[in-house]
């Protein structure tokens, strides 16, 4: 079959666009979901002739079974059977396993895809709050997943969070009926949200995903997940969110609760901003006088008695209040500048890229 001959011509690409999609095959499209295909194919065939060949006639219906659940997994990218289905090439531990014995496909879709507003807690989205930010503040490690089911999901006890980045994926069921139009046009919300376009420092720190990947042979990122547009300041707003809300407060609650816990962090973390001013000016404060606290010791001691060293340690003296005045001047500076103008750059670009 040349559905199983890899790399996949564009005729067969266009087959099973057409057969699993229902839509016609675009050059456009990425092959990120026909990388996940190829893993998929060759997991279940490795797993197929292992039990094949005890010639077991009673494994056939775990075969036909495990066989459905493939199907179910290349049209939905979720897991939802068993062993072969989650074969050492194409699953991870920990993933969420969508049951659906005696049930329609229809049910799956509604069941865990469907509105999730239970947590009434408000939160705000700002320009702050993406991928990059979530590692490099909050020291959340974002992991990516191949299933839809999975994303936006915390684990390791908020450490790190999950992120389905195949686009393309979505963007093939676009103009097919098999998932809700309103559930892809928010995903690629969602992604919009963490990975902004038009954003040079998440553009970079998804490069370097992308090379680390590379380094250790694993599957590719979807470039496309970089593709899904800006979001402007009103369609930054929670309740704007329905299937993928609740996830998205949980998220929100640990970015927001998150502490610095080193140098770097403090730096970083421009959340607060009059706290962040008042922080490194109080530093900058403390170094000055430990410098010319020392100066003022070791002039001192190879000057005693003489002029100079008193002078010197006027001097150090002095510049204790005057640092602390400047403390306090700068932070008046900053509170009214906060007041006055707000954080800047609440203004973006709309989602374009893969909701068209």
């Amino acid at each position: 079959m040349e559905s199983r001959e890899f790399p996949l011509s564009r005729k067969t690409k266009q087959e099973l666009v057409k057969t699993i999609f229902e839509v016609e095959f675009s050059e456009a499209d990425n092959d990120s979901f026909f990388d996940f295909y190829q893993r998929a194919v060759d997991g279940i065939e490795e797993a197929l002739a292992k039990f094949l060949s005890y010639d077991e006639r009673e494994d056939a219906a775990e075969i036909i079974d495990d066989s459905i659940n493939l199907g179910v997994r290349i049209l939905l990218m979720v897991r939802t059977g068993g062993f072969l289905t989650i074969g050492r090439l194409i699953a991870l531990s920990g993933e969420t396993k969508v049951g659906w014995k005696d049930a329609q496909l229809a049910d799956i879709i509604y069941k865990h895809f469907t509105h999730q507003k239970f947590i009434k807690q408000h939160v705000k989205l700002e320009k702050i709050f993406n991928a990059r930010n979530l590692e490099r503040i909050a020291g959340v490690e974002i992991r990516w997943t191949s299933n839809l089911a999975d994303h936006l999901r915390m684990q390791d006890e908020d450490k790190a969070v999950e992120v389905f980045h195949y686009a393309s994926f979505l963007r093939l069921h676009q103009k097919s009926p098999i998932l809700p139009v309103a559930f892809i046009d928010e995903t690629f919300r969602a992604l919009a949200l963490l990975l902004p376009e038009h954003d040079r420092e998440v553009e970079k720190w998804f490069s370097g995903h992308q090379i680390k990947l590379e380094k250790r042979r694993k599957p590719p990122l979807d470039s496309m997940a970089r593709e899904c547009g800006q979001l402007k300041v009103e369609e930054r707003q929670i309740n704007k969110f329905e299937y993928w809300h609740d996830r998205l407060v949980i998220l929100k609650q640990v970015f927001d609760e998150a502490e610095p816990s080193s140098m770097r962090q403090w730096w970083r973390d421009r959340r607060r901003r009059v706290q962040w001013y008042t922080f490194w000016v109080a530093a900058i404060v403390l170094a000055l006088t430990i410098v010319f606290g020392l100066i003022q010791c070791v002039e001192g001691r190879h000057n005693l008695g003489s002029d100079r060293s008193r002078v010197v340690a006027a001097g150090g003296v002095a510049i204790l209040p005057l640092a602390t005045a400047m403390s306090y001047v700068i932070r008046a500076i900053v509170i009214e500048a906060t007041e006055n103008e707000g954080f800047p750059g609440e203004c973006g670009v709309t989602t374009a890229g893969c909701l068209t």
